[in-house]
């Protein structure tokens, strides 16, 4: 590798020699041109013809022969010079747009060979699959001259790509590398040196980056959609070529277009988690029924690390892995254990999303920016000047289900070593999708800075009522109610190209209860009780509000059912979720180390609680929507923040990147302290040993999303 590294701009320049001066072979045309099977926007493409470019809503003028710029942000930069935009053109279809296709291809391989941009072969790649895929759209026509330079740079380019991969181009952008390659092999079958470099490359670079259970490496849905689309664009261009397909990329795209059906809300988008946007639903359809002629929808995904949790109408996508490794997590968020909720066609509970812009993309990757719990100071993962993730936290998860209704238990140790304690999250779905309740606890913490966000899709309005927040959407109406205090605020939503104002429901923690006395010889001994630091707990009815985790994963929830199979969904429609869309039971075989806590009986401590808690994801039927609003019967504990002036969802999300740095520059100190107690043997009270077995800090915070209307 280090030789390849020193040899690389030798390669390069060998590569980039002309074949019009005797290097080698050149035909006159392609023996075969391709079909681009995605559609364009006309409205790019006028504005193309008038010299203007417009991409992710924002508008530049287009100067000639300029195809770099240090200013230019990345996305953009690879748009332009990718040719993609060729399809906008044709989409337009007018004359116009043919002569303004055929100038801007000319203006590039007019270029000195030794002055264009080709370092990332990615670009290059997309670059030749449109001109050969355009061909007859701006060359069939054109003077021999033009098509004649136009097959040189064909061939450069593709030789391009083999002297510089795999080295140069990782993730998704390395298919697109070689499917450039695979174009070129195709339309110019005298050269068979790219064929043979094509199949050498592919095998590797699919399972590199593609995991067992079909999802990629990166958990991110956008680079699943990318990468399902690259699949499918080479199995196209193998069938237009009449060549054997391989069997590495066959199984690959059965087993990540499945995954990326699974990523998909009911309106036919994205999951926004780990760097994704929602996409364009028709195209996302698109891709995939170019890439697999199945309809399964992935039940499992225990390697990518997501949980999916369908019943009726409703839809729960939570996150339960880690961040990506090493080289693989540069779009890797801190929203471990956040979900997302929706119901129907319509989004309730999301994530902020993603951006391309420098500072919004490092500010969303915070936890604030997730559905989930976060402390004010420390992030569960830790982030270096590169993007990269340093420090990962263990996430464990176990999910069952019965009689269609779902429970998951999720933990992760992100704000263990910084006093947060073990944060542990269960969530419970109702068999019918009209009832989500949830319970937050930090087991071993020491702190109580933290809240619980659920950001709301900005097309779900808020209405306060006497024991709860309304959530309103154009077909449903659903309460939301918690023990905790509760506020709403502003917030963000980034699921397109452009920032949405939308709202959130913040939690905050209220203060520990008074421990009630009562003597040990007060308490009977009857069946359903037991003791807990003096104090009698009801034993619940249903295993998951059962005190006490310590068992493996897979022996909790008696009663419930551990899935351990794959529900195909056969050909369902897949805005439709019914039945158990589930997964196993586990994903690592490790004990998760946290407990929850039942219900310390407090009023009648001589006789079994009358009714189970409210909140408590318990194993029973939801209630009918008539009885919703008297869901909290009994409880007299429901908080509201009082209404005070919050910052802004971008001065909130920007301030995390503040307090990061205070919190390194604070951690530096205490490393420069330690050396010097090191040095004079005394060891300074900051340092003092702590007792890892420590109480809770707080109650947990319960929560409940019950549909009240339809």
């Amino acid at each position: 590798m280090p030789l390849r590294r020193w040899t690389r701009n030798t390669r390069l320049a060998l590569a980039m020699r002309n074949p019009l001066g005797g290097f080698g072979r050149v035909p006159a045309a392609p023996a075969l041109t391709l079909r681009d099977p995605w559609p364009g926007d006309p409205i790019v493409g006028e504005r193309l013809v008038r010299n203007q470019t417009l991409f992710e809503g924002e508008l530049r003028n287009l100067q000639h022969r300029q195809w770099d710029n240090p200013a230019w942000p990345d996305s953009y930069r690879r748009w332009l010079q990718s040719f993609g935009w060729l399809r906008d053109l044709r989409e337009l279809g007018a004359d116009s747009a043919r002569i303004k296709a055929r100038s801007l291809v000319a203006t590039w391989i007019t270029m000195p060979a030794a002055e264009r941009p080709v370092s990332d072969p990615s670009i290059t790649g997309a670059r030749l699959a449109a001109w050969l895929s355009y061909y007859e759209f701006f060359a069939a026509a054109a003077d021999d001259n033009f098509r004649q330079s136009l097959m040189a740079a064909l061939i450069m380019e593709a030789r391009s790509i083999m002297a510089l991969m795999p080295d140069e181009a990782e993730g998704w952008h390395a298919l697109t590398a070689l499917k450039g390659l695979l174009a070129v092999a195709v339309a110019v079958p005298d050269h068979p040196e790219f064929l043979s470099r094509y199949l050498k490359l592919i095998d590797d670079e699919i399972e590199e980056q593609i995991l067992p259970d079909g999802g990629h490496k990166t958990r991110c849905p956008e680079d699943q959609f990318q990468t399902v689309r690259e699949l499918a664009e080479m199995l196209s261009i193998l069938q237009a070529g009449r060549l054997p397909l391989p069997t590495t990329l066959m199984e690959a795209a059965d087993r990540a277009a499945p995954v990326l059906r699974a990523m998909r809300h009911g309106d036919g988008g994205l999951m926004l988690f780990n760097g994704s946007m929602e996409r364009n639903a028709q195209l996302i359809e698109h891709v995939l029924n170019r890439a697999s002629r199945s309809r399964i929808l992935s039940a499992s995904l225990p390697e990518t690390g997501y949980s999916r949790l369908a019943s009726g109408r409703a839809l729960l996508i939570a996150d339960t892995g880690t961040s990506a490794p090493t080289g693989y997590d540069k779009t890797a968020h801190a929203g471990m254990l956040s979900f997302e909720f929706s119901s129907g066609r319509q989004r309730l509970i999301v994530n902020c999303g993603a951006s391309t812009q420098r500072g919004w993309a490092q500010a969303l990757r915070q936890a604030a920016a997730h559905s989930v719990l976060e402390f004010a100071e420390i992030s569960p993962i830790s982030i270096d000047h590169t993007g990269a993730v340093t420090k990962r936290p263990k996430v464990t998860q176990a999910h069952a289900t019965q009689d269609g209704a779902h429970w998951l238990y999720m933990t992760h140790d992100g704000y263990k070593a910084q006093g947060g304690g073990l944060y542990a999250r269960q969530l419970y779905l109702g068999k019918d999708g009209q009832t989500l309740r949830g319970e937050e606890t930090l087991q071993g913490g020491n702190r109580a800075d933290y809240q619980v966000r659920f950001h709301l899709h900005p097309d779900v309005t808020v209405e306060q009522a006497e024991n709860g927040f309304l959530l309103h959407t154009q077909e449903e109406s659903w309460l939301f109610q918690s023990d905790a205090r509760a506020s709403v605020e502003e917030s963000i939503y980034l699921g397109g190209p452009q920032r949405v104002p939308s709202l959130q429901i913040v939690l905050t923690p209220t203060a520990p209860p008074e421990p009630v006395p009562v003597a040990a010889e007060d308490i009977p001994e009857a069946d359903g009780y037991q003791e807990q630091d003096g104090h009698p707990i009801a034993e619940p009815e249903a295993p998951i509000a059962q005190s006490g985790y310590e068992d493996h994963p897979d022996n909790f929830y008696q009663g419930a059912t551990a899935v351990h199979t794959t529900d195909t969904y056969g050909q369902q429609d897949d805005y439709t979720h019914s039945g158990d869309a589930t997964l196993p039971a586990t994903r690592e075989d490790h004990p998760v180390e946290a407990s929850v806590s039942a219900p310390i009986v407090e009023q009648q401590p001589h006789a079994p609680p009358a009714e189970e808690d409210d909140y408590a994801p318990i194993m029973r039927d939801p209630p009918p929507a008539d009885s919703i609003p008297s869901l909290l019967g009994g409880v007299t504990h429901l908080h509201r923040a009082p209404a005070k002036q919050q910052p802004s969802m971008a001065e909130a999300l920007f301030a995390e990147q503040r307090r990061a740095q205070a919190a390194a520059a604070r951690e530096a100190r205490k490393a420069e302290a330690a050396h010097a107690a090191a040095e004079t043997g005394v060891l300074p009270p900051p340092f003092a040993k702590q007792n890892d077995q420590q109480p809770s800090f707080c109650p947990p915070i319960r929560w409940a999303l019950s549909l009240v209307s339809e």
